[in-house]
């Protein structure tokens, strides 16, 4: 019996730990590769758009951010709060005409046991709901199909964190057509997706491909901003306007 109480006791005593764990996650939204400061002890040897701390001690930690810019170093020091057992993404914006840089929270979500990479499908479509005419759409766009099964931000979150899992661009290229092969996508996540190639050619290539999968087909052109290269903005501009 005793034998069989010390395991049961170990668990018990690890459970509030487990039920406490928090996350942080920061990232630039404009792709500004950053090094991470958490409680004095550097996170990142290597300056990254993306930042995670998992296993984190709820409660007011202090973090400092530095961005190496072309002309000058941008940085930034103060306390950041995390909830009991949630995940709090921050973004980091560079203000260029104020010469600093700016934290704010981008969402606050539950953690919850993590899931498989593959993005849930729906087996049976629902019953065609009622929908107003979409404002402000060019009416050569059928959104109804386009929109449906919309990934949401966190989903795009799990994506992103599946391809920096992997070194190989042609395996990334392959997770994230598969995960968006039953979805459709925001032209903003979008952008963040493509980040996560490391060559020009392959953001083309992912991009083609994602355009019809895109909800907001409009807003396409906050993409081009990660792109290095005037050729490649041409040639999306080039193949976009074939499908319009």
């Amino acid at each position: 019996m005793r034998k069989l109480l010390l395991p049961l006791l170990l668990v018990l005593l690890a459970m509030p730990v487990l039920v406490q764990a928090s996350v942080l996650t920061f990232r630039a939204p404009a792709g500004e590769p950053f090094y991470l400061k958490l409680d004095g002890k550097l996170v990142n040897h290597k300056a990254s758009n993306f930042v995670r701390v998992d296993h984190l001690r709820p409660g007011k930690h202090y973090v400092e951010v530095k961005v190496r810019g072309r002309y000058r170093d941008y940085q930034l020091g103060t306390n950041v709060y995390v909830r009991h057992g949630f995940e709090t993404n921050y973004g980091v914006d560079v203000v260029e005409r104020k010469g600093k840089l700016k934290l704010r929270v981008l969402s606050e979500v539950p953690l919850l046991p993590p899931p498989p990479v593959v993005v849930p499908r729906v087996p049976y479509p629902p019953a065609e709901p009622y929908r107003p005419a979409p404002p402000r759409y060019d009416d050569r766009y059928d959104t109804r199909d386009r929109c449906d099964y919309l990934m949401s931000r966190q989903d795009v979150d799990r994506l992103a964190d599946a391809m920096k899992s992997r070194s190989f661009e042609s395996t990334k290229l392959t997770i994230a057509r598969e995960a968006l092969r039953n979805s459709s996508i925001l032209a903003e996540d979008l952008k963040y997706l493509l980040q996560q190639f490391d060559y020009e050619s392959t953001r083309v290539e992912f991009a083609k491909y994602a355009y019809d999968y895109v909800c907001d087909r409009e807003r396409f052109y906050y993409v081009y901003d990660i792109f290095k290269f005037d050729s490649s903005v041409r040639e999306l501009e080039k193949y976009t306007s074939r499908r319009r």
